[in-house]
């Protein structure tokens, strides 16, 4: 912790650990853990009950993925939440396929229906087509997927988003609705 009440530079932390500084990047997570893990039971809590991932193990997975490779040139805090939010929605989709093959029976050995009803594992198979019209969203309007990566994995308001991509707020209300109706007639 730094003493003080002085407000701490993101964009310098971000800057400094960009560059390699270790220590940039403790203070970095020391600052946004918070928020990572206020946007981690943001989006948990729109899941369905049932699930067992945890908004603080899904933080910790984010910070492993973010802070075990080499430093990312990030540019500011909703650059980011940006990169943060992309990498929570792969850990949230890695977890709900391992929990679909689990329940699909992976890799284990066979065993009786019974036994299988006594540990069945709840997935919300919801979250696996989310990503794959995600991904088609993707190839025919990257903005409007990057938007709604933004707000729903991310948990970015509409003017965070805007900031984060460089564009109107205005573009990122239409991006948002188009998204929005077309992923929702795609997962019907």
């Amino acid at each position: 912790m730094t003493g003080g009440s002085e407000p701490r530079d993101v964009s310098a932390i971000l800057s400094a650990w960009g560059q390699g500084d270790q220590a940039a990047g403790n203070e970095l997570i020391e600052i946004v853990y918070q928020e990572l893990r206020r946007l981690a039971a943001y989006y948990l809590q729109s899941e369905p009950g049932g699930h067992t991932l945890q908004a603080t193990a899904l933080v910790h997975e984010l910070y492993l993925k973010l802070f075990s490779t080499e430093p990312v040139a990030l540019h500011d805090r909703e650059h980011f939440l940006a990169v943060a939010a992309r990498q929570l929605r792969y850990i949230v989709v890695d977890y709900a396929r391992n929990k679909h093959a689990q329940k699909r029976g992976g890799l284990q050995g066979k065993i009786s229906l019974d036994d299988a009803l006594a540990f069945a594992v709840p997935t919300d198979s919801r979250v696996l087509d989310l990503d794959e019209a995600l991904q088609r969203l993707e190839k025919l309007d990257p903005r409007a997927s990057q938007v709604v990566e933004l707000r729903f994995f991310g948990g970015l308001t509409d003017e965070e988003a805007a900031k984060t991509l460089s564009i109107s707020l205005a573009t990122v209300k239409r991006d948002w609705d188009f998204a929005r109706s077309w992923l929702l007639s795609q997962m019907e």
